[in-house]
């Protein structure tokens, strides 16, 4: 059985009325900031369930929301923007005898940088508005759940079937495209299975089963915010802002030519700013910001020491229902070479990184860090955006 460690407790164990507080947010940033702030406590609290030696799934989404977080703040805008406009400018100066007599040479020296700069905030919009549906829509199944897991666990010496009844009583069973919620329950199961299994190899498999069904379901049911954020529509953006500058300036030659001969003209130029952009945005949304190292998803995730790739208890897997969750997940088992991620908007991309990442990083106790400082918590308790890095 797990036992308590010696984790200092900074912050109060997280109640349902914490989390329905932070649902009811309507600011996404101050939410998004609340909902990594409540994971973090979260982890901790579950210590008491688990022990610390393996973290739960809430370890992996205080990070993962935390990185987030730079999205729906669009912190990203200056350092996409300069790339892109230096991309454009190359891409423009081939086209340049095109837009002047189009444009004018004041208008084609300014209509690109301009309407691409507007463009760019405006696709940045929308990928912060699906960014942060999707931190929304996790938080709003898991961390209830999570709550559950740490109010009936906590304190049990031996299994409890009525204490296991009552948290799975609040899923629904079925497949997770039907809505419904088969991996949590199976996660749940292995996660009461863990809290009194003695063994630590066997605890750690238990414990890294359980966190990869609840990734499985939160990424299914992330496919569609993801996607949409990988696709904001740049091109057609850009577009729309090359003819509205041709009517908006008497000096620009454009301005007599059809909406369809402006488009015409200038779509070119935009299907490769928008190649561009998906580009700029895969490696935008690839990302994850640990304590102590930035990964990318497109990359491999790196091995846990130059002679081995994951810790000790997770080298060789022998639990059936996680040898097969691996067969099914695993490009390359017990190798994280080949891990990288080819299209993060494909489910089996993410779910073939996540189980490396998860297995190399399971009792990596940076992941207990403290994702903001005393005086960020206390400024968005307030109501207030924390000044400085976040």
């Amino acid at each position: 059985m797990a036992s308590h460690g010696t984790l200092p407790r900074w912050w109060p164990s997280p109640s349902r009325a914490d989390v329905e507080a932070v649902l009811h947010l309507e600011d996404p940033v101050l939410r998004n900031l609340h909902i990594t702030q409540t994971y973090h406590q979260l982890e901790v609290a579950l210590t008491e369930v688990f022990g610390e030696e393996d973290v739960s799934w809430c370890g992996f989404a205080t990070w993962a929301s935390k990185t987030a977080g730079a999205l729906i703040r669009k912190d990203v805008l200056p350092g996409l923007l300069a790339p892109l406009l230096e991309r454009a400018d190359a891409l423009t100066r081939g086209q340049a005898e095109l837009q002047e007599r189009l444009l004018g040479a004041w208008g084609a020296s300014v209509a690109v940088p301009s309407v691409l700069a507007r463009a760019l905030d405006e696709v940045l919009d929308e990928v912060s508005h699906h960014v942060a549906r999707g931190n929304l829509l996790v938080f709003e199944e898991l961390a209830p759940l999570y709550v559950d897991v740490l109010e009936r666990f906590s304190g049990l010496d031996r299994p409890d079937t009525a204490a296991l009844d009552a948290v799975l009583s609040r899923l629904t069973p079925g497949p997770v495209a039907e809505g419904g919620q088969d991996l949590l329950i199976q996660a749940v199961r292995r996660y009461h299975d863990a809290r009194f299994t003695a063994d630590a190899h066997a605890r750690a498999e238990l414990m890294f089963l359980a966190n990869v069904l609840v990734a499985y379901h939160e990424q299914a049911r992330l496919q569609g915010p993801i996607v949409s954020a990988l696709q904001a529509p740049l091109e057609q953006v850009f577009l729309d802002g090359v003819v509205a500058f041709s009517r908006a300036d008497a000096n620009v030659r454009a301005r007599d030519m059809s909406e369809w001969g402006v488009r015409e003209a200038f779509n070119p130029l935009a299907s490769r700013l928008g190649r561009l952009w998906r580009e700029q945005a895969t490696r935008m949304l690839m990302r994850l910001e640990l304590p102590d190292v930035t990964l990318r998803l497109g990359e491999d995730i790196p091995a846990l020491a130059a002679d081995r790739d994951f810790p000790p208890a997770l080298e060789r897997l022998v639990h059936p229902e996680l040898v097969a969750l691996m067969a099914a997940l695993d490009r390359t088992p017990d190798d994280t070479a080949g891990s990288g991620a080819r299209d993060w908007g494909r489910l089996s991309d993410r779910m073939n990184l996540i189980v490396d990442l998860f297995r190399t990083r399971q009792q990596d106790r940076l992941l207990y860090d403290q994702p903001f400082t005393w005086l960020q918590v206390e400024a968005f308790h307030e109501g207030r955006v924390p000044h400085g890095r976040l």
